[in-house]
């Protein structure tokens, strides 16, 4: 009988359930205390509180994202840089750990103003090692994202630490929603990479094969 393992590492408690996978029944369920510092304590104790025989045949073990939906409540995660390209949006940024860097494209997807690549080498090195991530927003990037993957690029090679686009997260227009979105995102990563390799060392070391998949907001996986 194949299974499903679904795990949910919150604020206060890590709670796990075992469903079949056909039907959809739950099998067996457990609950922990959640140890923030220490991820992988708490998700090691949520497997030892199965039973073996529920270990076995596991087909899907799904994680859930409400840690860093707690994150971002509590206004915790790790220290993101975030570099504008062309221009600052309206409204309130989101971290203090901002630049703004030379480059335009218009709503349309035409270049403005072209990249400056050694202003865009001096605002990298600007953020080593004072950051964990860092986002990147270019004003109509969804039109033309050229500009969003060139410094994305860029910042791989120099800090090789995670980048996310504003582009790879909405199609839609919204230069400030935009920018929120991709360094909330950038924010999170570490965390949720801690959470994603603490549950892979467990299925490991248990010999689990199956495929670790993230529940998003919506629901979808």
């Amino acid at each position: 009988m194949k299974k499903i393992l679904g795990i949910d590492t919150g604020g206060t408690y890590t709670d796990s359930v075992v469903l079949e996978a056909g039907t959809k029944n739950l099998l067996y369920k457990s609950k922990t205390l959640t140890t923030k510092h220490n991820l992988r304590h708490c998700i090691e104790t949520c497997f030892e509180q199965i039973p073996s025989e529920f270990l076995q045949d596991i087909s899907m073990v799904c994680l859930s994202t409400t840690l860093a939906t707690n994150a971002i409540v509590e206004n915790h995660g790790c220290r993101e840089g975030l570099i504008l390209i062309g221009k600052k949006p309206k409204g309130m940024m989101p971290t203090d750990r901002y630049a703004i860097v030379e480059g335009l494209y218009d709503i349309m997807g035409r270049m403005r103003r072209p990249l400056n690549k050694e202003e865009i080498i001096r605002t990298i090195e600007k953020f080593r090692d004072k950051v964990d991530a860092i986002a990147i927003s270019g004003y109509a990037s969804i039109r033309n994202p050229a500009h969003e993957v060139y410094v994305a690029e860029m910042v791989r090679e120099r800090l090789n630490i995670p980048v996310v686009c504003a582009h790879e997260l909405t199609s839609t227009l919204g230069y400030y929603e935009r920018t929120v979105t991709a360094d909330l995102n950038a924010r999170l990563i570490p965390l949720v990479c801690a959470l994603m390799d603490a549950v892979r060392h467990v299925m490991e070391r248990l010999s689990i094969d199956a495929p670790l998949m993230i529940v998003k907001g919506d629901g979808s996986l």
